[in-house]
Protein backbone atom coordinates (compact mmCIF):
# COMPACT_ATOMS: atom_id res chain seq x y z
CA UNK A 1 0.00 0.00 0.00
CA UNK A 2 1.24 3.33 -1.16
CA UNK A 3 1.80 6.05 1.90
CA UNK A 4 0.40 9.12 0.75
CA UNK A 5 1.44 11.21 3.74
CA UNK A 6 5.10 10.78 2.29
CA UNK A 7 6.81 13.51 0.59
CA UNK A 8 7.89 13.97 -2.73
CA UNK A 9 11.55 14.08 -1.23
CA UNK A 10 10.96 10.28 0.00
CA UNK A 11 9.43 9.07 -2.36
CA UNK A 12 11.77 9.90 -5.37
CA UNK A 13 15.00 8.59 -3.07
CA UNK A 14 12.89 5.04 -2.74
CA UNK A 15 12.36 5.64 -6.70
CA UNK A 16 16.56 6.07 -6.91
CA UNK A 17 16.63 2.85 -4.22
CA UNK A 18 14.81 1.02 -6.51
CA UNK A 19 16.67 2.20 -9.94
CA UNK A 20 20.04 1.27 -8.26
CA UNK A 21 18.64 -2.23 -7.27
CA UNK A 22 17.07 -3.04 -10.97
CA UNK A 23 20.94 -1.78 -12.17
CA UNK A 24 22.38 -4.20 -9.73
CA UNK A 25 19.58 -6.68 -11.89
CA UNK A 26 21.03 -5.61 -14.93
CA UNK A 27 24.66 -5.98 -14.08
CA UNK A 28 23.71 -9.50 -12.94
CA UNK A 29 22.19 -9.87 -16.76
CA UNK A 30 25.46 -9.10 -18.09
CA UNK A 31 27.64 -11.17 -16.34
CA UNK A 32 25.62 -13.79 -16.29
CA UNK A 33 25.09 -14.57 -12.57
CA UNK A 34 21.46 -14.91 -12.09
CA UNK A 35 19.17 -13.91 -9.51
CA UNK A 36 17.00 -16.28 -7.63
CA UNK A 37 12.88 -15.33 -8.84
CA UNK A 38 12.33 -15.50 -5.32
CA UNK A 39 14.87 -12.21 -4.47
CA UNK A 40 13.51 -10.57 -7.24
CA UNK A 41 9.80 -10.69 -6.30
CA UNK A 42 10.81 -9.72 -2.85
CA UNK A 43 12.35 -6.62 -4.55
CA UNK A 44 9.67 -5.43 -6.40
CA UNK A 45 7.34 -6.11 -4.04
CA UNK A 46 8.71 -4.38 -1.50
CA UNK A 47 8.31 -1.75 -3.54
CA UNK A 48 5.75 1.02 -2.22
CA UNK A 49 4.73 2.15 -5.34
CA UNK A 50 3.02 0.79 -8.76
CA UNK A 51 6.13 -0.85 -10.99
CA UNK A 52 4.89 -2.02 -14.44
CA UNK A 53 7.62 -3.64 -17.27
CA UNK A 54 7.41 -3.23 -20.38
CA UNK A 55 8.99 -4.88 -23.63
CA UNK A 56 9.89 -2.76 -27.07
CA UNK A 57 6.77 -3.86 -28.22
CA UNK A 58 4.94 -2.07 -25.23
CA UNK A 59 3.35 -5.34 -23.93
CA UNK A 60 3.47 -5.69 -20.17
CA UNK A 61 5.62 -8.83 -19.06
CA UNK A 62 5.22 -7.70 -15.40
CA UNK A 63 3.61 -5.72 -12.83
CA UNK A 64 3.65 -5.69 -8.96
CA UNK A 65 0.95 -6.04 -6.40
CA UNK A 66 0.65 -2.23 -6.20
CA UNK A 67 0.28 -1.64 -9.21
CA UNK A 68 -2.77 -4.23 -9.85
CA UNK A 69 -4.17 -2.34 -6.59
CA UNK A 70 -3.56 1.02 -8.57
CA UNK A 71 -4.97 0.41 -11.59
CA UNK A 72 -7.55 -2.40 -10.35
CA UNK A 73 -6.90 -5.45 -12.54
CA UNK A 74 -6.01 -8.72 -11.59
CA UNK A 75 -1.94 -9.68 -12.71
CA UNK A 76 -3.04 -12.30 -14.87
CA UNK A 77 -5.47 -9.59 -16.62
CA UNK A 78 -2.80 -7.17 -18.00
CA UNK A 79 -0.09 -9.53 -18.97
CA UNK A 80 0.53 -8.99 -22.24
CA UNK A 81 -1.78 -6.22 -23.07
CA UNK A 82 -0.54 -3.35 -24.14
CA UNK A 83 0.67 -0.70 -21.72
CA UNK A 84 -2.17 1.63 -24.00
CA UNK A 85 -4.86 0.09 -21.60
CA UNK A 86 -3.53 1.90 -18.81
CA UNK A 87 -3.58 5.03 -20.46
CA UNK A 88 -6.69 7.20 -20.96
CA UNK A 89 -8.05 7.19 -24.92
CA UNK A 90 -7.26 11.20 -25.45
CA UNK A 91 -3.73 10.69 -24.66
CA UNK A 92 -3.06 6.81 -26.43
CA UNK A 93 -2.29 8.32 -29.66
CA UNK A 94 0.90 10.67 -28.17
CA UNK A 95 2.11 8.00 -25.64
CA UNK A 96 2.47 5.46 -28.54
CA UNK A 97 4.75 7.87 -30.12
CA UNK A 98 6.52 8.79 -26.83
CA UNK A 99 7.44 5.35 -25.95
CA UNK A 100 8.55 4.28 -29.61
CA UNK A 101 10.73 7.55 -29.35
CA UNK A 102 11.94 6.12 -25.78
CA UNK A 103 12.82 2.82 -26.95
CA UNK A 104 15.21 3.96 -29.75
CA UNK A 105 17.22 6.24 -27.03
CA UNK A 106 16.10 5.04 -23.51
CA UNK A 107 17.11 7.03 -20.56
CA UNK A 108 16.51 7.60 -16.88
CA UNK A 109 14.13 9.94 -16.02
CA UNK A 110 12.61 11.18 -12.80
CA UNK A 111 9.87 11.23 -10.93
CA UNK A 112 7.67 14.63 -11.95
CA UNK A 113 9.75 15.29 -14.77
CA UNK A 114 7.76 17.13 -17.70
CA UNK A 115 4.21 16.77 -18.10
CA UNK A 116 0.94 16.35 -15.88
CA UNK A 117 -0.19 12.68 -16.58
CA UNK A 118 -3.15 10.39 -16.14
CA UNK A 119 -3.85 6.74 -16.08
CA UNK A 120 -6.83 4.86 -16.36
CA UNK A 121 -8.45 2.04 -13.88
CA UNK A 122 -10.26 -0.42 -14.79
CA UNK A 123 -13.66 0.77 -14.43
CA UNK A 124 -12.95 3.72 -16.78
CA UNK A 125 -12.02 6.26 -13.81
CA UNK A 126 -8.86 8.48 -14.65
CA UNK A 127 -6.29 9.72 -11.99
CA UNK A 128 -3.40 11.93 -11.88
CA UNK A 129 0.27 10.20 -11.43
CA UNK A 130 3.97 10.72 -11.28
CA UNK A 131 5.79 7.87 -13.53
CA UNK A 132 9.56 7.75 -13.37
CA UNK A 133 11.43 5.74 -16.10
CA UNK A 134 14.25 3.55 -16.31
CA UNK A 135 15.38 0.48 -18.81
CA UNK A 136 17.29 -2.66 -18.85
CA UNK A 137 18.62 -4.37 -21.73
CA UNK A 138 17.66 -8.03 -22.01
CA UNK A 139 18.53 -10.46 -25.14
CA UNK A 140 14.55 -9.90 -26.55
CA UNK A 141 15.63 -5.97 -26.37
CA UNK A 142 14.95 -2.73 -24.59
CA UNK A 143 13.13 -3.56 -20.98
CA UNK A 144 11.03 -0.16 -19.52
CA UNK A 145 10.40 -0.06 -15.75
CA UNK A 146 8.04 2.57 -15.30
CA UNK A 147 7.75 3.28 -11.45
CA UNK A 148 4.25 4.97 -11.18
CA UNK A 149 2.95 6.78 -7.68
CA UNK A 150 -0.68 7.89 -7.51
CA UNK A 151 -0.84 11.86 -6.58
CA UNK A 152 -4.60 12.02 -6.29
CA UNK A 153 -4.27 12.93 -2.64
CA UNK A 154 -1.22 15.20 -3.46
CA UNK A 155 -3.67 17.18 -6.43
CA UNK A 156 -6.68 17.40 -4.11
CA UNK A 157 -3.89 18.74 -1.26
CA UNK A 158 -2.78 21.35 -3.90
CA UNK A 159 -6.23 22.22 -4.90
CA UNK A 160 -7.25 22.88 -1.31
CA UNK A 161 -3.96 24.79 -0.88
CA UNK A 162 -4.82 27.02 -3.57
CA UNK A 163 -8.59 27.56 -3.14
CA UNK A 164 -7.35 28.61 0.69
CA UNK A 165 -4.47 30.95 -0.96
CA UNK A 166 -7.01 32.26 -3.68
CA UNK A 167 -9.87 33.14 -0.49
CA UNK A 168 -7.19 34.92 1.33
CA UNK A 169 -6.41 37.24 -2.02
CA UNK A 170 -9.43 38.07 -1.86
CA UNK A 171 -9.95 38.75 1.87
CA UNK A 172 -6.51 41.10 1.45
CA UNK A 173 -7.74 42.63 -1.95
CA UNK A 174 -11.43 43.81 -0.21
CA UNK A 175 -10.28 44.90 2.69
CA UNK A 176 -10.11 48.68 3.05
CA UNK A 177 -6.45 48.93 4.27
CA UNK A 178 -3.31 48.68 2.23
CA UNK A 179 -1.16 44.98 3.57
CA UNK A 180 2.29 45.09 3.12
CA UNK A 181 4.49 41.50 3.45
CA UNK A 182 7.77 42.22 3.98
CA UNK A 183 10.86 39.99 4.88
CA UNK A 184 13.27 40.92 7.47
CA UNK A 185 15.42 43.02 4.54
CA UNK A 186 12.75 44.81 3.81
CA UNK A 187 12.25 43.38 0.55
CA UNK A 188 8.52 43.36 -0.83
CA UNK A 189 6.74 39.58 -1.21
CA UNK A 190 3.67 40.81 -1.20
CA UNK A 191 1.03 44.14 -1.57
CA UNK A 192 -2.95 43.57 -1.27
CA UNK A 193 -4.97 45.77 -3.99
CA UNK A 194 -5.48 49.19 -1.80
CA UNK A 195 -1.77 48.91 -1.19
CA UNK A 196 -1.17 49.63 -5.37
CA UNK A 197 -3.66 52.09 -5.14
CA UNK A 198 -2.49 54.21 -2.05
CA UNK A 199 1.21 53.73 -3.28
CA UNK A 200 0.27 54.74 -6.68
CA UNK A 201 1.46 51.40 -8.78
CA UNK A 202 -0.57 49.15 -10.83
CA UNK A 203 -0.69 44.57 -10.96
CA UNK A 204 2.59 45.07 -13.20
CA UNK A 205 4.61 47.37 -10.91
CA UNK A 206 5.42 46.49 -8.02
CA UNK A 207 7.36 48.12 -5.10
CA UNK A 208 10.39 46.93 -4.17
CA UNK A 209 11.80 47.39 -0.82
CA UNK A 210 9.20 48.76 1.91
CA UNK A 211 11.99 51.60 2.36
CA UNK A 212 11.12 53.12 -0.38
CA UNK A 213 7.55 54.18 0.81
CA UNK A 214 9.34 55.77 4.07
CA UNK A 215 10.03 59.10 3.82
CA UNK A 216 13.77 60.23 4.80
CA UNK A 217 12.92 61.53 8.23
CA UNK A 218 10.72 58.71 9.43
CA UNK A 219 13.55 56.08 8.25
CA UNK A 220 15.25 56.00 11.54
CA UNK A 221 12.44 55.67 13.60
CA UNK A 222 10.63 52.88 11.16
CA UNK A 223 14.08 50.70 11.83
CA UNK A 224 13.85 51.12 15.36
CA UNK A 225 9.72 49.81 15.09
CA UNK A 226 10.95 47.31 13.39
CA UNK A 227 13.53 45.98 15.87
CA UNK A 228 10.58 46.49 18.53
CA UNK A 229 8.18 44.52 16.12
CA UNK A 230 10.87 41.39 15.71
CA UNK A 231 11.65 40.98 19.39
CA UNK A 232 7.54 39.93 19.93
CA UNK A 233 6.40 43.60 20.71
CA UNK A 234 3.33 44.64 18.57
CA UNK A 235 2.71 48.34 16.95
CA UNK A 236 -0.65 49.08 16.52
CA UNK A 237 -1.83 52.83 15.28
CA UNK A 238 1.52 54.49 14.54
CA UNK A 239 0.75 57.53 13.02
CA UNK A 240 3.68 58.48 10.34
CA UNK A 241 3.71 59.53 6.93
CA UNK A 242 4.59 57.42 3.61
CA UNK A 243 5.58 58.04 -0.16
CA UNK A 244 3.77 56.74 -3.21
CA UNK A 245 5.81 56.24 -6.32
CA UNK A 246 4.55 59.53 -7.51
CA UNK A 247 5.88 61.51 -5.07
CA UNK A 248 2.76 62.55 -3.01
CA UNK A 249 3.14 61.77 0.74
CA UNK A 250 0.21 60.38 2.41
CA UNK A 251 -0.91 60.58 6.37
CA UNK A 252 -1.44 56.58 7.29
CA UNK A 253 -1.59 54.91 10.54
CA UNK A 254 0.43 51.57 10.52
CA UNK A 255 0.39 48.50 12.63
CA UNK A 256 3.13 45.84 12.61
CA UNK A 257 3.34 41.64 13.56
CA UNK A 258 6.17 39.54 13.08
CA UNK A 259 5.84 36.44 11.63
CA UNK A 260 8.47 34.06 12.97
CA UNK A 261 8.09 30.83 11.19
CA UNK A 262 11.32 29.86 8.90
CA UNK A 263 12.36 32.95 7.22
CA UNK A 264 10.94 35.70 9.31
CA UNK A 265 8.28 38.20 7.72
CA UNK A 266 6.72 41.41 8.90
CA UNK A 267 2.90 42.07 8.14
CA UNK A 268 2.06 46.15 8.00
CA UNK A 269 -1.36 47.02 7.99
CA UNK A 270 -1.62 50.76 6.41
CA UNK A 271 -4.93 53.17 6.61
CA UNK A 272 -4.87 56.11 4.90
CA UNK A 273 -5.68 58.94 7.61
CA UNK A 274 -5.84 62.13 5.31
CA UNK A 275 -9.32 62.89 5.62
CA UNK A 276 -9.51 61.52 9.67
CA UNK A 277 -6.87 64.49 10.33
CA UNK A 278 -8.94 67.34 8.16
CA UNK A 279 -12.04 66.20 9.89
CA UNK A 280 -10.03 65.93 13.19
CA UNK A 281 -8.05 69.60 12.45
CA UNK A 282 -12.08 70.60 12.03
CA UNK A 283 -13.23 69.49 15.34
CA UNK A 284 -10.43 71.32 16.90
CA UNK A 285 -10.94 74.86 15.21
CA UNK A 286 -14.49 74.14 15.97
CA UNK A 287 -13.88 73.65 19.76
CA UNK A 288 -10.73 76.25 19.97
CA UNK A 289 -14.23 78.66 18.22
CA UNK A 290 -16.28 77.76 21.39
CA UNK A 291 -13.74 78.56 23.68
CA UNK A 292 -13.32 81.96 22.16
CA UNK A 293 -16.72 82.46 22.71
CA UNK A 294 -17.02 81.63 26.02
CA UNK A 295 -13.86 84.44 26.46
CA UNK A 296 -15.36 86.83 24.51
CA UNK A 297 -18.63 86.66 26.55
CA UNK A 298 -15.87 86.66 29.77
CA UNK A 299 -14.20 89.57 28.42
CA UNK A 300 -17.45 91.65 27.84
CA UNK A 301 -18.88 90.74 31.09
CA UNK A 302 -15.83 91.81 33.01
CA UNK A 303 -14.82 95.03 31.23
CA UNK A 304 -18.08 96.36 29.72
CA UNK A 305 -19.18 97.50 33.63
CA UNK A 306 -15.91 99.30 34.31
CA UNK A 307 -15.65 101.23 30.95
CA UNK A 308 -19.00 102.00 31.42
CA UNK A 309 -18.27 103.60 34.83
CA UNK A 310 -14.96 105.44 33.76
CA UNK A 311 -17.05 106.68 30.63
CA UNK A 312 -19.83 108.07 33.44
CA UNK A 313 -17.06 109.75 35.52
CA UNK A 314 -15.21 111.44 31.99
CA UNK A 315 -18.39 112.69 31.17
CA UNK A 316 -19.29 114.19 34.93
CA UNK A 317 -15.63 115.96 35.50
CA UNK A 318 -16.37 117.42 31.84
CA UNK A 319 -19.37 118.72 32.92
CA UNK A 320 -17.45 119.88 36.50
CA UNK A 321 -15.09 121.69 34.31
CA UNK A 322 -15.34 125.53 33.88
CA UNK A 323 -15.26 126.73 30.47
CA UNK A 324 -12.09 128.91 31.11
CA UNK A 325 -8.79 129.40 28.71
CA UNK A 326 -6.64 128.03 31.70
CA UNK A 327 -8.47 124.15 31.56
CA UNK A 328 -8.38 123.93 28.11
CA UNK A 329 -5.49 121.08 28.28
CA UNK A 330 -6.98 119.51 31.09
CA UNK A 331 -10.70 119.67 28.47
CA UNK A 332 -8.22 117.63 26.37
CA UNK A 333 -6.84 115.31 27.76
CA UNK A 334 -10.21 114.33 29.03
CA UNK A 335 -11.92 114.39 25.54
CA UNK A 336 -8.83 111.87 24.16
CA UNK A 337 -9.83 109.15 27.59
CA UNK A 338 -13.36 109.56 26.32
CA UNK A 339 -12.49 108.86 22.63
CA UNK A 340 -10.40 105.42 24.21
CA UNK A 341 -13.16 104.60 26.59
CA UNK A 342 -16.06 104.14 23.35
CA UNK A 343 -13.17 102.43 21.13
CA UNK A 344 -12.60 99.80 23.90
CA UNK A 345 -16.95 99.67 24.13
CA UNK A 346 -16.84 98.89 20.26
CA UNK A 347 -14.19 96.51 20.10
CA UNK A 348 -16.35 94.36 22.89
CA UNK A 349 -18.92 94.77 20.62
CA UNK A 350 -17.15 94.27 17.82
CA UNK A 351 -15.79 90.89 18.82
CA UNK A 352 -19.40 90.07 20.54
CA UNK A 353 -20.90 90.06 17.03
CA UNK A 354 -17.91 88.17 14.91
CA UNK A 355 -17.97 85.43 17.78
CA UNK A 356 -21.70 85.14 17.38
CA UNK A 357 -21.43 85.28 13.25
CA UNK A 358 -24.04 88.04 13.07
CA UNK A 359 -25.04 89.32 9.16
CA UNK A 360 -22.45 91.56 8.59
CA UNK A 361 -23.53 95.31 8.06
CA UNK A 362 -21.03 96.22 4.94
CA UNK A 363 -21.24 99.35 3.19
CA UNK A 364 -18.67 100.65 0.18
CA UNK A 365 -15.83 102.52 2.49
CA UNK A 366 -12.46 103.82 1.46
CA UNK A 367 -9.50 102.07 2.67
CA UNK A 368 -7.11 104.62 3.21
CA UNK A 369 -10.14 106.48 5.39
CA UNK A 370 -10.31 102.82 7.37
CA UNK A 371 -6.68 103.34 7.77
CA UNK A 372 -6.08 106.75 9.14
CA UNK A 373 -8.99 106.13 11.82
CA UNK A 374 -6.97 103.13 13.22
CA UNK A 375 -3.63 104.93 12.97
CA UNK A 376 -5.51 108.11 14.80
CA UNK A 377 -5.99 105.54 17.59
CA UNK A 378 -2.68 104.42 18.41
CA UNK A 379 -1.00 107.59 17.84
CA UNK A 380 -1.07 108.54 21.19
CA UNK A 381 1.31 105.69 22.34
CA UNK A 382 3.23 105.29 19.39
CA UNK A 383 4.25 109.05 20.20
CA UNK A 384 4.97 107.33 23.62
CA UNK A 385 7.26 104.73 22.81
CA UNK A 386 9.35 106.71 20.04
CA UNK A 387 8.47 105.03 17.11
CA UNK A 388 7.97 106.88 13.72
CA UNK A 389 4.80 106.80 11.83
CA UNK A 390 4.67 106.86 8.18
CA UNK A 391 1.89 106.49 6.11
CA UNK A 392 1.72 105.98 2.26
CA UNK A 393 -1.48 105.35 1.10
CA UNK A 394 -3.03 105.41 -2.08
CA UNK A 395 -6.44 107.40 -2.10
CA UNK A 396 -10.12 106.31 -3.54
CA UNK A 397 -9.37 102.81 -3.62
CA UNK A 398 -13.26 101.94 -2.08
CA UNK A 399 -14.04 98.08 -0.92
CA UNK A 400 -17.13 96.46 0.26
CA UNK A 401 -16.39 96.31 4.16
CA UNK A 402 -17.94 96.09 7.87
CA UNK A 403 -15.95 99.05 9.60
CA UNK A 404 -15.75 98.37 12.72
CA UNK A 405 -14.61 94.53 11.68
CA UNK A 406 -11.79 96.04 9.26
CA UNK A 407 -10.66 98.60 12.11
CA UNK A 408 -10.30 95.38 14.47
CA UNK A 409 -7.94 94.12 11.95
CA UNK A 410 -5.95 97.16 11.02
CA UNK A 411 -5.70 98.61 14.93
CA UNK A 412 -5.02 95.16 16.19
CA UNK A 413 -2.04 94.60 13.45
CA UNK A 414 -0.51 98.00 14.31
CA UNK A 415 -0.47 97.65 18.47
CA UNK A 416 1.22 94.04 17.43
CA UNK A 417 3.35 96.08 15.28
CA UNK A 418 3.95 98.70 18.76
CA UNK A 419 5.06 95.73 20.75
CA UNK A 420 7.34 94.01 18.81
CA UNK A 421 9.38 97.48 18.66
CA UNK A 422 10.16 98.21 22.48
CA UNK A 423 13.24 100.37 21.72
CA UNK A 424 11.17 102.61 19.22
CA UNK A 425 11.28 102.07 15.06
CA UNK A 426 9.74 103.07 12.37
CA UNK A 427 5.63 101.63 11.29
CA UNK A 428 4.75 101.96 7.74
CA UNK A 429 1.61 101.57 6.56
CA UNK A 430 1.11 101.52 2.88
CA UNK A 431 -1.72 101.21 1.00
CA UNK A 432 -1.74 100.44 -3.42
CA UNK A 433 -3.64 99.06 -5.96
CA UNK A 434 -2.90 95.79 -7.48
CA UNK A 435 -4.26 96.38 -11.40
CA UNK A 436 -3.60 92.37 -12.24
CA UNK A 437 -6.10 90.99 -9.40
CA UNK A 438 -7.70 94.08 -8.76
CA UNK A 439 -7.68 94.26 -5.43
CA UNK A 440 -5.79 96.63 -2.41
CA UNK A 441 -2.71 95.26 -1.23
CA UNK A 442 -2.34 96.82 2.35
CA UNK A 443 0.87 96.55 4.20
CA UNK A 444 1.88 96.89 7.82
CA UNK A 445 5.48 97.41 8.35
CA UNK A 446 7.57 97.21 11.14
CA UNK A 447 11.06 96.92 12.16
CA UNK A 448 11.50 94.84 15.36
CA UNK A 449 12.21 91.66 16.85
CA UNK A 450 10.68 89.61 14.49
CA UNK A 451 9.51 86.06 14.45
CA UNK A 452 11.18 83.30 14.12
CA UNK A 453 11.04 81.02 10.43
CA UNK A 454 9.80 77.91 12.97
CA UNK A 455 6.79 80.04 14.14
CA UNK A 456 5.62 81.69 11.71
CA UNK A 457 3.15 78.63 10.15
CA UNK A 458 1.34 79.02 13.46
CA UNK A 459 1.19 82.33 14.09
CA UNK A 460 -2.81 82.23 12.89
CA UNK A 461 -3.76 79.82 15.12
CA UNK A 462 -6.27 80.40 18.16
CA UNK A 463 -4.30 80.97 21.42
CA UNK A 464 -1.11 81.45 20.00
CA UNK A 465 1.58 84.18 21.11
CA UNK A 466 4.61 85.02 21.05
CA UNK A 467 4.28 87.38 23.82
CA UNK A 468 5.42 86.76 27.42
CA UNK A 469 2.21 85.23 29.57
CA UNK A 470 -0.04 87.84 30.67
CA UNK A 471 0.89 90.49 27.45
CA UNK A 472 -1.17 89.14 25.23
CA UNK A 473 -4.57 85.87 24.43
CA UNK A 474 -3.21 85.26 20.58
CA UNK A 475 -7.16 85.71 19.82
CA UNK A 476 -5.74 88.59 17.57
CA UNK A 477 -4.57 87.33 14.63
CA UNK A 478 -6.91 84.26 14.37
CA UNK A 479 -10.13 86.62 14.58
CA UNK A 480 -8.33 89.06 11.97
CA UNK A 481 -7.74 85.83 9.51
CA UNK A 482 -11.50 84.98 10.06
CA UNK A 483 -12.54 88.84 9.34
CA UNK A 484 -10.40 88.98 6.07
CA UNK A 485 -11.18 85.86 4.64
CA UNK A 486 -15.32 86.91 5.24
CA UNK A 487 -14.01 90.06 3.15
CA UNK A 488 -13.27 87.74 0.39
CA UNK A 489 -9.12 88.69 1.33
CA UNK A 490 -6.61 87.02 2.44
CA UNK A 491 -3.99 87.92 5.32
CA UNK A 492 -0.06 86.75 5.14
CA UNK A 493 3.09 87.61 7.28
CA UNK A 494 6.49 87.63 6.48
CA UNK A 495 9.24 87.97 9.14
CA UNK A 496 12.84 87.50 9.88
CA UNK A 497 14.00 87.23 13.39
CA UNK A 498 15.41 90.59 14.39
CA UNK A 499 14.81 92.04 11.23
CA UNK A 500 10.99 93.15 11.68
CA UNK A 501 7.98 91.96 9.96
CA UNK A 502 5.32 92.69 7.50
CA UNK A 503 1.53 91.87 7.41
CA UNK A 504 -0.13 91.70 4.23
CA UNK A 505 -3.60 92.40 3.94
CA UNK A 506 -5.21 91.82 -0.10
CA UNK A 507 -9.16 93.14 -0.05
CA UNK A 508 -11.08 93.12 -3.10
CA UNK A 509 -11.80 96.34 -4.89
CA UNK A 510 -15.51 98.02 -5.74
CA UNK A 511 -15.94 98.90 -9.09
CA UNK A 512 -18.20 101.20 -10.50
CA UNK A 513 -21.18 99.44 -10.94
CA UNK A 514 -20.92 97.86 -7.96
CA UNK A 515 -20.63 101.15 -6.01
CA UNK A 516 -24.02 102.37 -8.12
Amino acid sequence: MVDKNKTKKELMNELEELRLQFKDFERSIEDGTDIPDKTFRLIVESVPNGIVMTDNMGQIIFLNSQAEKMFGYARRALLGKSVEELVPEGFRHGHIKYRSSYVKEPRTRPMGEGRDLFALRSDGSQFPVEIGLNFANSDSGVVVISTIIDITERRNTEKLLNEREQRLREIMDNTTDAIIVFDDKGVVETLNREAQRLFCVNSIEKIDEIWATVTPENKENFSEKLNKVSEGKRITDYETERIGKDGKRISVSISLVYMNEGQGRFIETIRDISETLVMRNKIIELEKAQIIGKMAEGFAHHMGTPLASMLLRVQMLKDDIPDLAEYKNVGEKLNSIERQILYGQKVIQRLLRFVGRPENEKSPEIVSNLLEESMEMIRPLINKKGIVLVGDMEDNLIIFADTNLLNLVFSDTMMNAIDAMPEGGVLSIISCKDDETQFVNVKIKDTGVGISEETIPFVFEPFFTTKPAGKGTGLGLSVAKRIVHDHGGDITIESKEGRGTIVSISLPILNEEKIN
